[in-house]
């Protein structure tokens, strides 16, 4: 049996990249995936995928950074399946790059709110719809961003160490119930803006390469299938735990 089988997992930000890839590898393990993002039609088309490869799937918009819109989501996703078992919250991104002494309150504040709020609002909801069922599982979206720090991108790293520390936390919290939170931590990967640069600026794509022990990006598919293991069964015994997916370039 399928190690989801009919079990109602959220994917946030599931409408492109790593979150439609996940998407669609938590649907072939036979899950019910509810896809959010803010982008209505592009979650529609996620969701058109999983049912037309015979899985089941829903699509709900939100907008993680707002509070409103995270609670009009969950409680869409409670009226339509009545539970909620498993969520990967794929939410976070860069607004650029600058020392601190020029990096804007705006442009901080903004980080947080793409990387660490959402993360919160998300967790917030997600644990409500779980406490009362003695089982459950959530994996957060980090970075190795918040296992190590990178010049120029201060913002992010104490957004993306933020959520390490929030899912350490909230770990604790829940353990006794068998709600599982763990959080991934990836490292370079091949997704669409990875190949952006790399076709634009290949020498920056280069130098990072060459931190990395593997010698190579990671796979979209490689983080996929972590996170389906992560809220399967298969890792029933694993809780607070930050899984680095960098190539060993943070065992350095």
């Amino acid at each position: 049996m399928a190690s989801l089988q009919n079990r109602v997992i959220a994917v946030i930000g599931g409408s492109s990249g790593m979150g439609r890839v996940t998407a669609l590898a938590v649907a072939r393990e036979g899950a019910v995936v509810v896809v959010g993002a803010r982008r209505k039609e592009l979650c529609e088309q996620v969701a058109g995928e999983i049912r037309a490869a015979g899985g089941q799937a829903d699509a709900i918009a939100l907008d993680a950074t707002e509070a409103d819109s995270v609670e009009a989501f969950f409680d869409v996703l409670r009226e339509r399946h009545g539970r909620l078992d498993g969520a990967f919250n794929n939410v976070g991104r860069t607004l650029g790059s600058s020392p601190i002494t020029e990096t804007t309150l705006e442009r901080f504040e903004q980080t947080l709110a793409f990387n660490l709020r959402s993360t919160f609002l998300c967790m917030q909801h997600e644990l409500r719809l779980m406490k009362d069922q003695g089982d459950g599982a959530i994996v957060n979206n980090s970075s190795i961003g918040g296992t190590r720090g990178f010049a120029g991108l201060q913002d992010y790293c104490a957004a993306k160490w933020g959520v390490v520390g929030l899912t350490k936390a909230v770990a604790l919290e829940n353990a006794a119930r068998n709600l599982r939170i763990n959080v991934i931590a990836p490292g370079l990967v091949a997704t669409e803006r990875f190949e952006l640069i790399r076709s634009q600026q290949p020498a920056i794509i280069g130098d990072r390469l060459k931190e990395i022990p593997l010698a190579r990006p990671g796979s979209m598919t490689e983080i996929s299938e972590t996170v389906v293991w992560l809220l399967s069964p298969a890792s029933g015994f694993l809780t607070g735990a930050v899984i680095p997916l960098d190539g060993g370039e943070c065992a350095k």
